[in-house]
């Protein structure tokens, strides 16, 4: 697994895209999922851990059986479940495979990021995919592959022409995508823009508010 540490070739640490977004996102499911999870008498931050590391398996699960390595099912039925699924819709898939999980840096907005997967379709094109475990697709899903697209433009020149979320169900619910264009993308890429310009300026805010200051 990649180690999430991004440097820049003068060994500056930056954040990464999730990071940088998460300040910015809809809290409002999250929130009342937690309400849920107290009103049952649930501890919110361990079902939180629990479901993290279920989708951490299923990501590794995927990797491993794109890349024809060798695994070994964990007992949870719900990574079961969601691992099956995916295993379908891959196997109906005609792509090659490009690279699995590759961290990479923008030195010119001085951010890193770590997409699932980069895969040629039939026409030689080049599809980026990432994989989801939660209960929906969210709005933030087009402005992460907006950022993961630049990140790969820069790094390696190669222009994407489709980006795709596959939402991997841990429960009895269908697997389900969701595709996005170059415009979309591009779109996605500008709102990451003015994340990234805002968690700067958040960093700073935060220094007229320190104790010691």
């Amino acid at each position: 697994m990649p180690t999430g540490d991004y440097r820049l070739s003068n060994d500056k640490k930056v954040a990464g895209v999730t990071t940088i977004m998460n300040p910015f996102k809809d809290q409002s499911a999250l929130i009342h999922w937690a309400w849920g999870c107290g009103m049952k008498g649930i501890d919110y931050k361990k079902e939180r851990d629990k479901a993290g590391g279920q989708g951490t398996s299923i990501h590794d699960l995927a990797e491993k059986y794109i890349l024809d390595q060798e695994f070994e099912l964990p007992e949870d039925k719900k990574i079961q479940k969601a691992f099956a699924k995916f295993v379908n819709w891959w196997d109906s898939q005609q792509y090659k495979i490009v690279w699995t999980e590759k961290q990479m840096v923008s030195e010119t907005y001085e951010f890193g990021g770590c997409p699932d997967l980069l895969v040629k379709d039939k026409d030689d094109k080049f599809v980026l995919i990432d994989f989801k475990t939660g209960k929906h697709i969210y709005q933030e899903t087009v402005i992460q592959l907006g950022a993961y697209a630049r990140l790969i433009f820069e790094n390696e020149g190669n222009h994407i022409t489709k980006g795709i979320i596959v939402r991997l169900p841990k429960d009895n619910s269908k697997l389900e995508t969701k595709e996005f264009n170059p415009s979309q993308l591009t779109l996605g890429w500008d709102q990451f823009k003015l994340f990234r310009e805002a968690y700067t300026n958040n960093k700073i805010i935060d220094t007229y508010f320190r104790k010691d200051k």
